[in-house]
């Protein structure tokens, strides 16, 4: 059968069959799929024939493809799983098989578990820390901890190891993360509570290696050279620092032990001072108390801002006890469906959380805008191997906008572009992967501006620009019928099979400016908002 598949179409197939298929081409395959009735039925014999090759094992047969080209199909060998895994994603779409729906990008259940975590303990609380790190902002409260070295400026915080070991960490401090049983310590103080899963657990340094047998203790190494080990409670064995762990070598401490070291080196016994170790119980304290300033600080930038002439939309989920989301003076209220109240980035303050696909807040933003500032405070709960929503226009017209979490974890905002020869056309700008598993339970501000004057889009993470494109076409951004959360109502039979792209996570703000804000702007935002 003669058709008249492009070029382009043809690529798309082809890359789907042998799994090469990009995220981009994807979706434009979805679009195709979607948009065209025809394409959909000259797509069904080709998908149909390459289901039967696939569960007969078949890799090499000539064949006529459904555009009347005879050419070698060259198949390499593929996992069963990852195959029916990928046809599922289609076979809504070209009624070959029941059930299934087009994801938005094929993804075997293989990739999905060879995400490796290779943390070996999370931050459990702070308290006004400040982290040295490559990228401002990338540690908080709920981050996974990999090996390698750990810079707390100030401020105080607590790491849980995957072990159970807890540490009170105070600033300033420097230590490596050797394993989920080790670290090397080199400045600082620190505050330990080893349970008995996590009994051996040790703290190298440059004056001696301590061993836990499960206990509490508190260790200090000073710039000048002074270091000190003080145990609350349980046992603890010491060894010189070069690893000799010999009988001979080995010192032990009780509760109420202590042993001092001096500028040369030299140790003596004494008796447990408290050198003003964090304890654990003045961390939950003060946690309780910076919350609370952190939270009336937000409270004054969430007065301020709902004051703010350039808002289109701004939902702070606040005294959330009806289903009608309040937006303020602009008066975009939205319909909550499914979604319900949740704690957010403090006890005090509410959120919205989407579980399930069909959770979602329906809203009308009319209007068209030459700027536009969306910023959201959000934590990711799962990684789902799909797009996730945060803010979608229901359709594909010109112009529409889509702002995302593409699989593979990048910001994204599509934009669709005048159609060229009957054609849509679709545009996207992205980040770079901003959202891995180290991410997953972190409150995390993301943020992306379009200005058609500096023609330009850009991507924030935290407050600080992580990407900027400029832009493919001159036009202004339009929303009308939009969803937070979720995307798109099968409104006729001809449109029920919009793919799945609901947020799995909470929401605790959500404001769209009518405005580019400058970088500035955005960095101030997430310092009196920050949790």
């Amino acid at each position: 059968m003669k058709s008249s598949f492009t070029e382009d179409q043809r690529r798309w197939i082809d890359d789907y069959c042998n799994d090469s298929i990009s995220a981009e081409d994807f979706e434009k395959l979805e679009e195709e799929l979607l948009r065209s009735a025809e394409f959909r039925e000259l797509a069904r014999s080709y998908f149909a024939l390459d289901s039967h090759l696939q569960q007969n094992g078949e890799t090499v047969i000539p064949m006529t493809r459904a555009w009347g080209e005879s050419v070698p199909l060259v198949r390499s060998s593929r996992n069963q799983t990852f195959f029916w895994a990928a046809a599922a994603a289609i076979l809504f779409f070209l009624g070959i098989g029941a059930g299934g729906f087009l994801k938005s990008s094929p993804l075997s259940p293989e990739s999905i578990n060879d995400e490796k975590d290779d943390g070996i303990a999370t931050i459990q609380h702070s308290v006004d820390a400040v982290w040295k790190t490559k990228k401002e902002g990338e540690l908080s409260t709920g981050s996974i901890l990999s090996p390698g070295p750990l810079r707390l400026v100030s401020g105080l915080a607590q790491l849980e190891f995957y072990n159970g070991a807890q540490l009170v960490l105070q600033g300033p401090l420097e230590l490596d993360l050797k394993s989920v049983n080790q670290v090397l310590f080199h400045r600082g103080k620190l505050r330990a509570f080893i349970p008995e899963t996590a009994q051996g657990f040790t703290v190298l340094s440059s004056k001696f290696e301590l061993v836990d047998l499960g206990t509490e203790f508190g260790v200090e190494i000073g710039s000048d050279g002074k270091s000190n080990v003080q145990v609350f409670d349980g046992e603890v064995e010491l060894y010189p620092p070069d690893g000799n762990r010999s009988p001979d070598h080995k010192t032990r401490l009780l509760g109420g032990d202590g042993m001092a070291w001096d500028e040369s080196g030299a140790s003596a016994l004494s008796a447990t001072v408290n050198q003003n170790y964090p304890s654990f119980e003045e961390l939950q304290r003060e946690n309780k108390r910076v919350r609370k300033i952190h939270f009336h600080r937000w409270e004054k930038w969430n007065e301020e801002t709902r004051r703010d002439p350039r808002l289109i939309v701004h939902y702070d989920f606040e005294g959330q006890d009806s289903r009608l989301l309040d937006s303020g003076p602009q008066g975009l209220h939205g319909r909550i469906v499914g979604s319900e109240k949740a704690v957010g980035r403090w006890p005090d303050k509410s959120a919205l959380e989407f579980k399930r696909p069909g959770d979602r807040v329906r809203l009308e933003i009319p209007g068209e805008f030459d700027q536009m500032t969306l910023s959201a405070w959000i934590r990711v709960d799962a990684l789902t191997g799909r797009t996730q929503a945060l803010l979608l226009t229901d359709g594909f017209e010109t112009a529409r906008a889509h702002w995302q979490i593409s699989r593979d974890g990048q910001l994204r905002l599509g934009v669709r572009l005048p159609s060229s020869g009957g054609k849509i056309e679709a545009s996207g700008y992205g980040s770079p992967k901003i959202i891995g598993p180290k991410r997953v339970g972190v409150w995390t501000l993301v943020t992306t501006v379009y200005d058609r004057e500096g023609k330009r889009v850009s991507h924030y993470l935290n407050g600080r620009e992580v990407s900027r494109e400029n832009l493919v076409y001159d036009q202004a951004l339009k929303l009308g019928s939009t969803e937070l959360g979720n995307w798109g109502l099968p409104l006729s039979p001809s449109n029920a099979d919009h793919a799945i792209r609901n947020f799995v996570g909470r929401i605790d703000t959500l404001t769209v400016w009518n405005a580019a804000l400058s970088p500035d702007e955005i960095y101030d935002t997430f310092l009196r908002t920050r949790p």
